[in-house]
Protein backbone atom coordinates (compact mmCIF):
# COMPACT_ATOMS: atom_id res chain seq x y z
CA UNK A 1 0.00 0.00 0.00
CA UNK A 2 1.33 3.50 -0.40
CA UNK A 3 1.95 5.60 2.21
CA UNK A 4 -0.19 8.66 2.33
CA UNK A 5 0.89 11.63 1.95
CA UNK A 6 1.93 14.03 4.87
CA UNK A 7 0.17 16.74 3.96
CA UNK A 8 -3.74 17.63 2.52
CA UNK A 9 -3.41 17.01 -1.46
CA UNK A 10 -7.08 18.81 -1.71
CA UNK A 11 -5.57 21.58 0.14
CA UNK A 12 -2.45 21.89 -1.75
CA UNK A 13 -4.00 21.73 -5.43
CA UNK A 14 -6.94 24.60 -3.88
CA UNK A 15 -9.89 21.95 -5.00
CA UNK A 16 -12.71 20.01 -3.11
CA UNK A 17 -13.57 16.21 -2.83
CA UNK A 18 -15.31 16.57 -5.67
CA UNK A 19 -12.71 17.82 -8.17
CA UNK A 20 -12.86 15.91 -11.62
CA UNK A 21 -9.35 14.68 -13.59
CA UNK A 22 -9.95 18.21 -15.74
CA UNK A 23 -10.24 20.32 -12.31
CA UNK A 24 -7.12 18.86 -10.93
CA UNK A 25 -5.05 19.05 -14.13
CA UNK A 26 -5.69 22.70 -14.48
CA UNK A 27 -4.89 23.36 -10.96
CA UNK A 28 -1.43 21.66 -10.77
CA UNK A 29 -0.78 23.20 -13.86
CA UNK A 30 -1.64 26.95 -12.84
CA UNK A 31 0.56 26.19 -9.73
CA UNK A 32 3.73 24.23 -11.20
CA UNK A 33 4.64 26.85 -13.38
CA UNK A 34 5.75 29.05 -10.82
CA UNK A 35 7.46 26.94 -8.22
CA UNK A 36 9.40 24.43 -11.11
CA UNK A 37 12.79 24.21 -10.79
CA UNK A 38 13.17 25.60 -14.08
CA UNK A 39 11.40 29.03 -12.62
CA UNK A 40 12.07 29.29 -9.18
CA UNK A 41 15.45 27.31 -9.24
CA UNK A 42 16.24 24.82 -6.43
CA UNK A 43 14.33 26.99 -3.85
CA UNK A 44 10.89 25.16 -5.97
CA UNK A 45 12.05 21.49 -5.93
CA UNK A 46 10.06 20.77 -2.63
CA UNK A 47 7.05 22.56 -3.33
CA UNK A 48 7.56 20.92 -7.29
CA UNK A 49 7.41 17.31 -5.24
CA UNK A 50 4.56 17.88 -3.47
CA UNK A 51 2.30 18.95 -6.26
CA UNK A 52 3.27 15.76 -8.20
CA UNK A 53 2.38 13.84 -5.38
CA UNK A 54 -0.69 15.37 -5.35
CA UNK A 55 -1.49 15.35 -8.24
CA UNK A 56 -0.74 11.93 -8.86
CA UNK A 57 -3.16 10.72 -5.42
CA UNK A 58 -5.99 12.77 -6.76
CA UNK A 59 -6.05 11.48 -10.41
CA UNK A 60 -5.40 7.89 -9.27
CA UNK A 61 -8.89 6.65 -8.08
CA UNK A 62 -7.62 3.93 -5.86
CA UNK A 63 -4.85 6.72 -4.38
CA UNK A 64 -7.80 8.75 -3.95
CA UNK A 65 -10.48 6.60 -1.94
CA UNK A 66 -7.52 5.80 0.92
CA UNK A 67 -7.43 9.38 1.20
CA UNK A 68 -9.52 10.87 4.31
CA UNK A 69 -12.15 13.57 3.11
CA UNK A 70 -10.43 17.19 2.98
CA UNK A 71 -9.47 18.22 6.47
CA UNK A 72 -9.73 21.86 5.75
CA UNK A 73 -11.72 24.39 3.79
CA UNK A 74 -10.55 26.03 0.89
CA UNK A 75 -8.44 29.10 1.33
CA UNK A 76 -8.57 32.50 -0.44
CA UNK A 77 -5.71 32.54 -2.87
CA UNK A 78 -5.08 36.04 -1.70
CA UNK A 79 -5.64 36.34 1.79
CA UNK A 80 -4.85 33.09 2.45
CA UNK A 81 -8.03 32.97 5.26
CA UNK A 82 -10.78 30.54 5.26
CA UNK A 83 -14.19 31.41 3.03
CA UNK A 84 -17.08 32.97 5.49
CA UNK A 85 -18.71 30.39 6.10
CA UNK A 86 -23.20 30.76 6.03
CA UNK A 87 -24.23 32.69 9.76
CA UNK A 88 -26.70 30.44 11.78
CA UNK A 89 -30.29 31.39 11.10
CA UNK A 90 -31.70 34.19 13.42
CA UNK A 91 -33.71 33.25 16.45
CA UNK A 92 -37.16 34.93 17.22
CA UNK A 93 -36.34 38.12 19.05
CA UNK A 94 -39.26 40.80 20.30
CA UNK A 95 -40.24 43.65 17.73
CA UNK A 96 -37.92 46.45 18.34
CA UNK A 97 -37.61 50.09 17.35
CA UNK A 98 -34.02 50.66 16.79
CA UNK A 99 -33.05 50.59 13.22
CA UNK A 100 -32.05 47.41 11.82
CA UNK A 101 -28.05 46.74 11.53
CA UNK A 102 -26.97 46.76 7.50
CA UNK A 103 -26.70 44.24 5.46
CA UNK A 104 -23.31 42.42 5.70
CA UNK A 105 -20.95 42.80 2.77
CA UNK A 106 -21.48 39.74 -0.06
CA UNK A 107 -18.30 37.05 0.12
CA UNK A 108 -15.43 38.22 -1.64
CA UNK A 109 -16.33 41.72 -1.48
CA UNK A 110 -12.99 42.71 0.37
CA UNK A 111 -10.68 40.39 -2.45
CA UNK A 112 -13.09 42.89 -4.85
CA UNK A 113 -12.16 46.05 -3.14
CA UNK A 114 -8.48 45.30 -2.76
CA UNK A 115 -6.26 47.92 -5.44
CA UNK A 116 -4.14 45.38 -7.34
CA UNK A 117 -1.07 46.88 -8.30
CA UNK A 118 -0.93 48.05 -11.96
CA UNK A 119 -0.09 45.26 -14.71
CA UNK A 120 -0.31 42.60 -12.52
CA UNK A 121 -1.64 39.16 -13.36
CA UNK A 122 -3.89 36.45 -11.55
CA UNK A 123 -3.91 33.12 -13.71
CA UNK A 124 -7.18 32.59 -11.79
CA UNK A 125 -9.40 35.92 -12.49
CA UNK A 126 -7.43 37.20 -15.43
CA UNK A 127 -8.52 36.19 -19.13
CA UNK A 128 -4.69 36.06 -20.82
CA UNK A 129 -6.35 36.84 -24.17
CA UNK A 130 -7.87 39.83 -22.69
CA UNK A 131 -5.32 40.67 -20.42
CA UNK A 132 -3.12 44.15 -21.32
CA UNK A 133 0.00 43.95 -23.10
CA UNK A 134 0.72 47.78 -22.98
CA UNK A 135 1.62 49.34 -26.15
CA UNK A 136 2.35 45.77 -27.53
CA UNK A 137 -1.57 44.88 -26.90
CA UNK A 138 -2.91 45.50 -30.43
CA UNK A 139 0.06 43.65 -32.21
CA UNK A 140 0.21 40.63 -30.03
CA UNK A 141 -3.99 40.70 -30.50
CA UNK A 142 -3.34 40.62 -34.24
CA UNK A 143 -0.79 37.44 -33.88
CA UNK A 144 -3.25 35.74 -31.88
CA UNK A 145 -5.41 36.28 -35.07
CA UNK A 146 -2.81 34.67 -37.41
CA UNK A 147 -2.87 31.55 -35.59
CA UNK A 148 -6.29 30.85 -35.80
CA UNK A 149 -6.09 31.60 -39.32
CA UNK A 150 -3.27 28.77 -39.79
CA UNK A 151 -3.56 26.38 -42.42
CA UNK A 152 -3.29 22.99 -41.81
CA UNK A 153 -0.32 22.68 -43.39
CA UNK A 154 1.25 25.84 -41.41
CA UNK A 155 0.11 24.41 -38.21
CA UNK A 156 1.60 21.22 -39.18
CA UNK A 157 5.16 22.89 -40.35
CA UNK A 158 5.19 24.55 -37.23
CA UNK A 159 4.26 21.69 -34.69
CA UNK A 160 7.77 20.15 -36.39
CA UNK A 161 10.13 22.70 -37.21
CA UNK A 162 12.07 23.23 -34.09
CA UNK A 163 14.37 20.06 -33.54
CA UNK A 164 15.51 18.76 -30.14
CA UNK A 165 15.01 21.38 -27.88
CA UNK A 166 13.24 24.55 -27.37
CA UNK A 167 14.04 27.85 -28.62
CA UNK A 168 14.15 29.49 -25.13
CA UNK A 169 13.47 29.57 -21.90
CA UNK A 170 12.29 33.70 -21.05
CA UNK A 171 12.58 32.93 -17.01
CA UNK A 172 16.08 34.32 -17.58
CA UNK A 173 15.77 37.36 -18.28
CA UNK A 174 12.95 37.71 -15.08
CA UNK A 175 15.42 39.86 -12.69
CA UNK A 176 16.78 41.92 -15.51
CA UNK A 177 12.80 43.26 -16.99
CA UNK A 178 10.35 44.62 -14.96
CA UNK A 179 7.43 43.07 -12.79
CA UNK A 180 4.88 44.62 -15.32
CA UNK A 181 6.66 43.14 -17.95
CA UNK A 182 7.09 39.94 -16.67
CA UNK A 183 3.37 39.72 -15.11
CA UNK A 184 2.45 40.37 -18.83
CA UNK A 185 4.79 37.52 -20.23
CA UNK A 186 3.73 35.47 -17.84
CA UNK A 187 0.29 36.34 -19.12
CA UNK A 188 1.38 35.56 -22.64
CA UNK A 189 2.69 31.78 -21.72
CA UNK A 190 -1.34 31.26 -20.79
CA UNK A 191 -2.59 33.00 -23.65
CA UNK A 192 -0.88 30.91 -26.70
CA UNK A 193 -1.32 27.77 -25.74
CA UNK A 194 -5.25 28.47 -25.33
CA UNK A 195 -5.17 29.93 -28.74
CA UNK A 196 -3.13 27.31 -30.55
CA UNK A 197 -5.24 24.68 -28.84
CA UNK A 198 -8.62 25.50 -29.91
CA UNK A 199 -8.22 23.77 -33.06
CA UNK A 200 -6.54 19.93 -32.84
CA UNK A 201 -2.96 19.07 -33.93
CA UNK A 202 -3.07 17.02 -37.22
CA UNK A 203 -0.82 14.25 -35.21
CA UNK A 204 1.17 13.73 -31.96
CA UNK A 205 5.09 14.30 -31.64
CA UNK A 206 6.69 11.08 -32.82
CA UNK A 207 10.11 9.84 -31.65
CA UNK A 208 13.24 9.83 -33.83
CA UNK A 209 16.49 8.32 -33.72
CA UNK A 210 18.95 10.71 -32.36
CA UNK A 211 16.75 12.70 -30.12
CA UNK A 212 13.17 13.87 -30.13
CA UNK A 213 11.07 16.03 -32.79
CA UNK A 214 10.07 18.70 -30.26
CA UNK A 215 6.98 18.62 -31.88
CA UNK A 216 4.87 21.50 -29.94
CA UNK A 217 3.45 24.56 -32.26
CA UNK A 218 2.51 26.52 -29.00
CA UNK A 219 5.89 26.39 -27.90
CA UNK A 220 7.04 27.49 -31.35
CA UNK A 221 3.84 30.52 -31.20
CA UNK A 222 4.81 31.67 -27.59
CA UNK A 223 8.88 31.76 -28.38
CA UNK A 224 7.82 34.39 -31.15
CA UNK A 225 4.94 36.10 -29.36
CA UNK A 226 7.45 36.55 -26.24
CA UNK A 227 10.18 38.06 -28.74
CA UNK A 228 7.41 40.88 -29.97
CA UNK A 229 6.71 41.61 -26.43
CA UNK A 230 10.14 41.81 -24.52
CA UNK A 231 12.46 42.08 -27.08
CA UNK A 232 12.82 45.60 -27.32
CA UNK A 233 13.73 44.72 -23.21
CA UNK A 234 16.08 43.15 -24.26
CA UNK A 235 18.21 44.57 -26.49
CA UNK A 236 18.21 47.30 -24.35
CA UNK A 237 20.40 45.04 -21.89
CA UNK A 238 22.08 43.00 -24.24
CA UNK A 239 25.14 44.66 -25.46
CA UNK A 240 26.52 41.96 -27.52
CA UNK A 241 25.06 42.43 -30.57
CA UNK A 242 25.85 38.62 -32.35
CA UNK A 243 23.94 37.05 -29.03
CA UNK A 244 20.96 39.46 -29.67
CA UNK A 245 20.65 38.25 -33.37
CA UNK A 246 21.01 35.04 -32.13
CA UNK A 247 18.67 34.78 -29.77
CA UNK A 248 15.86 36.86 -31.92
CA UNK A 249 16.58 34.60 -34.82
CA UNK A 250 16.16 31.74 -32.48
CA UNK A 251 12.37 32.80 -31.58
CA UNK A 252 11.38 33.61 -34.66
CA UNK A 253 12.68 31.64 -37.55
CA UNK A 254 10.79 28.42 -36.62
CA UNK A 255 7.76 30.18 -36.91
CA UNK A 256 8.75 32.23 -39.87
CA UNK A 257 9.88 29.44 -41.80
CA UNK A 258 6.68 27.90 -41.18
CA UNK A 259 3.63 30.38 -41.89
CA UNK A 260 2.95 31.58 -45.86
CA UNK A 261 4.71 27.93 -46.97
CA UNK A 262 3.67 24.64 -49.16
CA UNK A 263 3.80 21.44 -46.59
CA UNK A 264 6.83 20.18 -48.73
CA UNK A 265 7.92 23.26 -50.00
CA UNK A 266 8.73 23.68 -53.78
CA UNK A 267 9.29 20.18 -53.91
CA UNK A 268 5.61 18.97 -53.04
CA UNK A 269 4.71 17.43 -56.38
CA UNK A 270 8.00 15.00 -55.86
CA UNK A 271 7.40 14.13 -52.41
CA UNK A 272 3.57 13.69 -53.08
CA UNK A 273 4.02 11.30 -55.25
CA UNK A 274 6.73 9.17 -53.62
CA UNK A 275 4.66 8.97 -50.17
CA UNK A 276 1.94 7.51 -52.48
CA UNK A 277 4.26 5.47 -53.85
CA UNK A 278 5.78 4.00 -50.80
CA UNK A 279 1.83 3.05 -49.55
CA UNK A 280 1.42 0.67 -51.98
CA UNK A 281 4.52 -1.15 -51.51
CA UNK A 282 4.70 -5.09 -51.87
CA UNK A 283 6.06 -7.01 -49.05
CA UNK A 284 9.18 -7.96 -52.01
CA UNK A 285 9.14 -4.75 -52.23
CA UNK A 286 10.08 -3.33 -48.64
CA UNK A 287 12.31 -6.18 -48.24
CA UNK A 288 14.62 -4.89 -50.66
CA UNK A 289 14.35 -1.59 -49.41
CA UNK A 290 15.15 -2.97 -46.12
CA UNK A 291 18.07 -4.73 -46.68
CA UNK A 292 19.40 -1.72 -49.41
CA UNK A 293 19.00 0.00 -46.09
CA UNK A 294 20.98 -2.61 -43.81
CA UNK A 295 23.75 -2.79 -47.07
CA UNK A 296 24.47 0.81 -47.10
CA UNK A 297 23.39 2.65 -44.04
CA UNK A 298 22.67 -0.44 -41.35
CA UNK A 299 25.98 -0.06 -39.61
CA UNK A 300 25.24 3.43 -38.82
CA UNK A 301 21.76 3.57 -37.46
CA UNK A 302 21.44 7.14 -37.52
CA UNK A 303 23.27 7.84 -40.86
CA UNK A 304 27.15 8.44 -41.69
CA UNK A 305 29.79 9.07 -39.05
CA UNK A 306 30.15 12.48 -38.20
CA UNK A 307 26.70 13.36 -39.82
CA UNK A 308 23.53 14.22 -38.24
CA UNK A 309 20.71 11.25 -39.56
CA UNK A 310 19.02 14.59 -41.18
CA UNK A 311 21.33 16.85 -43.42
CA UNK A 312 21.07 20.06 -42.03
CA UNK A 313 20.84 21.50 -38.58
CA UNK A 314 17.29 22.54 -37.68
CA UNK A 315 18.88 24.92 -34.28
CA UNK A 316 18.06 28.01 -36.98
CA UNK A 317 14.92 26.33 -39.21
CA UNK A 318 14.95 27.77 -42.58
CA UNK A 319 11.66 26.95 -44.86
CA UNK A 320 13.39 24.13 -46.66
CA UNK A 321 14.60 21.98 -43.92
CA UNK A 322 11.43 22.70 -42.41
CA UNK A 323 9.80 20.92 -45.51
CA UNK A 324 12.33 18.38 -45.37
CA UNK A 325 11.56 17.22 -41.66
CA UNK A 326 7.62 17.33 -42.13
CA UNK A 327 8.08 14.96 -45.15
CA UNK A 328 9.96 12.42 -43.36
CA UNK A 329 7.58 13.19 -40.74
CA UNK A 330 4.96 11.83 -43.12
CA UNK A 331 6.93 9.26 -44.54
CA UNK A 332 7.12 7.84 -40.87
CA UNK A 333 3.68 7.36 -40.52
CA UNK A 334 3.30 4.98 -43.25
CA UNK A 335 2.63 1.49 -42.00
CA UNK A 336 5.03 -1.64 -42.96
CA UNK A 337 2.85 -4.01 -45.43
CA UNK A 338 1.35 -7.06 -43.90
CA UNK A 339 3.72 -9.80 -43.96
CA UNK A 340 6.78 -7.84 -43.20
CA UNK A 341 9.42 -9.52 -40.38
CA UNK A 342 10.00 -6.74 -37.26
CA UNK A 343 13.49 -7.69 -37.91
CA UNK A 344 13.39 -5.30 -41.45
CA UNK A 345 10.45 -2.70 -39.77
CA UNK A 346 13.65 -0.62 -38.98
CA UNK A 347 15.18 -0.53 -42.61
CA UNK A 348 12.09 -0.13 -43.92
CA UNK A 349 10.82 3.15 -41.88
CA UNK A 350 14.38 4.35 -42.05
CA UNK A 351 14.61 4.59 -46.14
CA UNK A 352 11.12 6.06 -46.38
CA UNK A 353 12.28 8.57 -43.73
CA UNK A 354 15.65 9.46 -45.55
CA UNK A 355 14.04 9.34 -49.00
CA UNK A 356 11.31 12.05 -48.24
CA UNK A 357 13.90 14.00 -46.55
CA UNK A 358 15.99 14.05 -49.15
CA UNK A 359 13.61 14.39 -52.07
CA UNK A 360 11.91 17.79 -50.37
CA UNK A 361 15.57 18.90 -50.25
CA UNK A 362 15.29 19.12 -54.09
CA UNK A 363 16.46 15.28 -54.98
CA UNK A 364 19.93 13.68 -54.29
CA UNK A 365 23.30 16.33 -54.16
CA UNK A 366 26.71 15.90 -52.93
CA UNK A 367 27.18 14.03 -50.88
CA UNK A 368 23.36 13.92 -49.96
CA UNK A 369 22.59 11.91 -53.33
CA UNK A 370 24.25 8.63 -51.32
CA UNK A 371 21.27 8.94 -49.21
CA UNK A 372 18.96 8.02 -51.68
CA UNK A 373 20.53 4.44 -53.20
CA UNK A 374 18.77 2.60 -50.52
CA UNK A 375 14.93 3.33 -52.24
CA UNK A 376 16.99 4.06 -55.48
CA UNK A 377 18.75 0.65 -56.21
CA UNK A 378 16.01 -1.01 -54.64
CA UNK A 379 12.64 0.45 -56.36
CA UNK A 380 13.13 2.49 -58.81
CA UNK A 381 15.72 1.98 -61.81
CA UNK A 382 14.15 4.48 -64.19
CA UNK A 383 16.55 6.30 -66.31
CA UNK A 384 15.27 9.29 -65.80
CA UNK A 385 15.52 8.99 -61.65
CA UNK A 386 19.14 7.26 -61.87
CA UNK A 387 20.31 10.03 -63.67
CA UNK A 388 19.25 12.99 -61.92
CA UNK A 389 20.41 11.00 -58.48
CA UNK A 390 23.85 10.05 -60.62
CA UNK A 391 24.32 13.81 -61.55
CA UNK A 392 22.89 15.47 -58.33
CA UNK A 393 20.17 17.35 -60.10
CA UNK A 394 17.15 18.22 -58.61
CA UNK A 395 13.71 16.32 -59.37
CA UNK A 396 11.36 18.26 -61.23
Amino acid sequence: MNQLPDFDPYQLLGVDASADAATIDRAYKARIRYVHPDIAGATGLDETKRLNVAREWLLDPDLRAELPPPTAPRRDRRTGSPPPTAAPPPTAAPPSTERPPRRPPPPGWERSQRRRPAGEYDPFEDDPLTFDYGSRSDELRAFFDSIRSLSDDERARVTYSLGDEPPLFFGVFRDTISEQLWARSRALSDAIPRVWGEREDEHPPLLFPRGRVFGNGAVVADAYAQWLLLGDAIRQRTRDADALADLASRCTSPWESSVGHARYGPYQREVTAFLDDAKGLSVNAAERLARAWGRDMGSYLYGRPGEDWFPGSLDHPNPILVSARLAAVDASRIEPPEGLSFEQFNGFRCGLRLTAHMLALGGASEPGRDYLRPWREALDDSPSFLDRARWGMPLG
